[in-house]
C-alpha cells in the first residue's frame, strides 16, 4: 500500500491469501496500534499515513537477487519469481513488502484473473532505491565480466548454456545476472522464449591500445586480435588450433576483446562472426616497437612475408613467429590479407619518418649513411663492413626501413634504394669532434674527388674503419653526398653546413641553436608533431586547428595514411582541414 493512493481489500487478500474478513481484521488492528492511519471504504483501503520503521533497512543479498529477477521478467508473475529464485512465494512476497515498507523499492502488485485456477500475482518494479554499482564494462571482473561478456557475445541465450559455460549451477547463474541488473551494472531481461538477452548491446570503444592489453594478461591478445581481424567468421576450433589455447580461453580471450572496445562480434553455436574491428595500437600513435620495426621494413622490403622470415628474424620458432605475424596485421599498419603463412599486402604502406636519425644507434647511422650513397649494398658486403650476421644486418635495414626513414627492395642477396629521408646538419664540425673536422679538412683540401680512405687515414693517423665510418655519418646526417666505399669516397657536390640563417617562429629573431630557447622571446624551437625534427624557416608546414601543433607538409601528408588524426591532441583533421602555410 505505501506507494497507492487506494487499493482493494480483496486484492491484499489475495496477495497474501488470506480471506477478506482476516484482512480487515488485520488493518483494524495496524490502526489500533498506530502504524497505519486511513480509511475502509467500499471494500477499499485510502491509506492517508503509513508508519516507516525508524532503524535503517538492511538489504540483503537474497533481497536484491529477488529484486534483480522481477526486473528481468519486467511485469514479473510472482510464482515464477519463486522458481527462478528457489525461495517460496509466502517468503517472496515478504522480502518485497518489506523493501517496500522500509521505502527502498516502489513497486506495484497486480491482480491478473485466469479462466482457469487462482488468479496471478504480478509485481512490475519502478525503482530500487539502493546505491548503483555503475562500472566500465572493461573493469568488471570474475563471474560478472564472464556472465556479460557472454550474454553479449551470444546475443541472447539459455541459464543452461550461460551456466555451462561459467562452470555454475543455473541458480548461481542466474544470481550474477540478477545482481547485475538490480543495481544497475548491467541489465538483462528473460525473453518470452525464457532467454535471456541484454537490455541494450554497448557501442563500445577501445580506451587503451592493445599492446596495453596485452601487459594485463599472459594471454597474447595482440594476436588474438590480429587473427580475428583476418576473417569475417571463424570456427572457435580454428582459433584453438592457430592460438594452442582451450575453447575457455579463447572465449575468455574474445570476451575481453569485445567488453574493451576492439570487436564486435556473434557467437552463433561454434562459430564466431565478425562485425566491427576497432584497431588501436601504439602503431597508430607512431610508436613501433622495434620488432614491429623490423616486420614492417620486412614487408617493403620484400612486397610479402611469411612465418619462416619472422621467424628467422626474431630468433623464435614457427608458432611464436606465426602469433607476431596475427599480431603484426591485427595493428593496422598495412592493408592485406593473411594467406596461410603469409602476409601479402594490397599496396606497400610509406611511412613518415617516425624517429630522428640522432636517436639511432651509432652503427645504424653509419650502415644508412652507407646505403644511401650507394643505392644498391649487397649483404655480404655489410655483414663484412660491420663484422655482424645476415640476420642482424638484415633486421638493421628493416628496423631503419621501418622507421621511416628508408624505402628499399631486397632482391636475392642485395638492397636497392628507392627513396631516403633527407637530414641537412643541425651541428657545426666543432661540436661533432676534433676527428670529424680533421677528416673534413683533408677532404676539401684534396684536389679529387675521389679519395682513398688509405690516404685519409695516413694523414689523420686514424685507423682505415675509423675513417669509413666518419664518412658515413657524415654522409647520412647530410654534410656530404658521394659515393662509399672500403677505399674510396667520391664526393659529389660540396661540403654542406648547418645554415646560420635559423628564426624563431614566434618572433622571428634569428637563434643560435635549434636546442635553446630564442634568447628574444625564450620560446623553444618548433619541432615537427610527426619527425620531431626542428621546422626551419621557408619550410612547407600543416598546422592543427586544434591546438596549433605544426608539421612539415610531406610527413603530415604521410601520417594522414595511417590515422586521420592530429598526432599531438588526438582530434579529427584531413588535408582539408589543416592550415597550410610556410613559415
Amino acid at each position: 500500500m505505501v506507494y497507492n493512493k487506494k487499493v482493494k481489500i480483496s486484492e491484499i487478500s489475495k496477495i497474501v491469501e488470506i480471506s477478506t474478513e482476516e484482512m480487515e481484521e488485520n488493518l483494524k488492528f495496524l490502526i489500533s496500534r498506530g502504524l497505519f492511519i486511513g480509511r475502509i471504504k467500499d471494500n477499499e483501503i485510502i491509506p492517508d499515513w503509513i508508519w516507516k520503521p525508524p532503524e535503517k533497512a538492511t538489504i540483503a543479498t537474497e533481497d536484491t537477487f529477488i529484486v534483480g529477477i522481477c526486473m528481468m521478467l519486467r511485469n514479473a508473475e510472482i510464482s515464477k519469481v519463486a522458481k527462478r529464485t528457489n525461495f517460496s512465494k509466502e517468503e517472496v512476497i515478504e522480502r518485497i513488502a518489506r523493501l517496500m515498507l522500509y521505502r527502498k523499492l516502489d513497486a506495484k502488485f497486480d491482480i491478473e484473473s485466469q479462466l482457469i485456477g487462482f488468479p496471478k500475482v504480478v509485481i512490475t518494479v519502478n525503482k530500487y532505491h539502493i546505491s548503483p554499482r555503475i562500472l566500465p564494462l572493461e573493469a568488471l571482473q570474475g563471474k560478472e565480466k564472464e556472465a556479460v561478456g557472454y550474454v553479449i557475445l551470444k546475443k541472447k541465450t539459455s541459464i543452461q548454456d550461460l551456466a555451462k559455460f561459467m562452470d555454475m549451477e543455473p541458480l548461481e547463474a542466474s544470481k550474477v545476472l540478477a545482481l547485475l541488473t538490480a543495481r544497475g551494472t548491467f541489465q538483462f531481461i528473460f525473453t518470452e522464449a525464457n532467454y535471456i538477452t541484454p537490455v541494450v548491446i554497448p557501442d563500445l570503444r577501445p580506451k587503451r591500445t592493445i599492446e596495453e592489453m596485452a601487459t594485463l594478461s599472459f594471454f597474447n591478445y595482440e594476436a588474438l586480435f590480429g587473427l580475428i581481424s583476418t576473417q569475417d567468421k571463424i570456427p572457435l576450433k580454428k582459433l584453438m588450433s592457430l592460438m594452442n589455447r582451450s575453447v575457455g580461453e579463447i572465449l575468455e580471450g574474445v570476451i575481453t576483446l569485445s567488453l574493451e572496445g576492439f570487436i564486435s562480434c556473434t557467437l552463433k553455436g561454434n562459430t564466431l562472426y565478425i562485425d566491427v574491428i576497432r584497431r588501436y595500437s601504439r602503431a597508430q600513435e607512431g610508436t613501433l616497437e622495434r620488432w614491429e620495426k623490423i616486420v614492417l621494413g620486412m614487408v617493403v622490403a620484400k612486397s610479402s612475408i611469411s612465418v619462416k622470415d619472422i621467424a628467422l628474424a626474431l630468433g623464435v620458432d614457427k608458432y611464436f613467429a606465426l602469433e607476431k605475424l596475427y599480431a603484426f596485421y591485427g595493428k593496422g599498419l598495412i592493408k592485406g590479407n593473411i594467406s596461410g603463412n603469409k602476409l601479402e599486402p594490397d599496396e606497400i604502406p610509406i611511412f613518415p619518418p617516425l624517429v630522428q636519425l640522432d636517436d639511432l644507434p651509432i652503427h645504424y647511422q653509419e650502415i644508412f649513411g652507407y646505403i644511401i650513397s650507394n643505392k644498391r649494398v649487397t649483404l655480404s658486403n655489410l655483414q663484412k663492413l660491420w663484422s655482424k650476421s645476415s640476420v642482424a644486418v638484415k633486421n638493421i635495414v628493416f628496423e631503419i626501413t621501418g622507421s621511416g626513414l628508408l624505402n628499399m627492395k631486397l632482391s636475392g642477396n642485395s638492397f636497392y634504394v628507392i627513396s631516403f629521408q633527407k637530414f641537412l646538419p643541425t651541428r657545426d664540425l666543432e661540436e661533432l669532434g676534433e676527428q670529424y673536422v680533421q677528416i673534413v679538412n683533408e677532404i676539401e683540401k684534396s684536389r679529387r674527388k675521389r679519395v682513398k680512405i688509405s690516404t685519409l687515414a695516413t694523414k689523420s693517423s686514424l685507423a682505415e674503419r675509423d675513417i669509413f665510418r666518419i664518412v658515413t655519418q657524415l654522409a647520412a646526417h647530410g654534410y656530404y653526398k658521394g659515393i662509399i666505399t672500403s677505399t674510396y669516397f667520391e664526393k659529389i657536390g660540396k661540403l654542406v653546413l648547418p645554415s646560420r640563417k635559423m628564426h624563431c617562429l614566434s618572433c622571428g629573431n634569428l637563434i643560435k641553436s635549434a636546442y635553446e630557447p630564442c634568447s628574444n622571446c625564450n620560446q623553444i624551437p618548433e619541432k615537427c608533431s610527426v619527425c620531431q625534427g626542428l621546422i626551419k624557416h621557408g619550410d612547407t608546414v600543416l598546422e592543427c586547428p586544434q591546438c596549433s601543433n605544426l608539421a612539415h607538409n610531406d610527413h603530415m601528408f604521410q601520417w594522414l595514411k595511417i590515422k586521420e588524426e592530429c598526432p599531438i591532441c588526438k582530434s579529427k583533421v584531413t588535408m582539408q582541414t589543416l592550415k597550410a602555410y610556410a613559415t
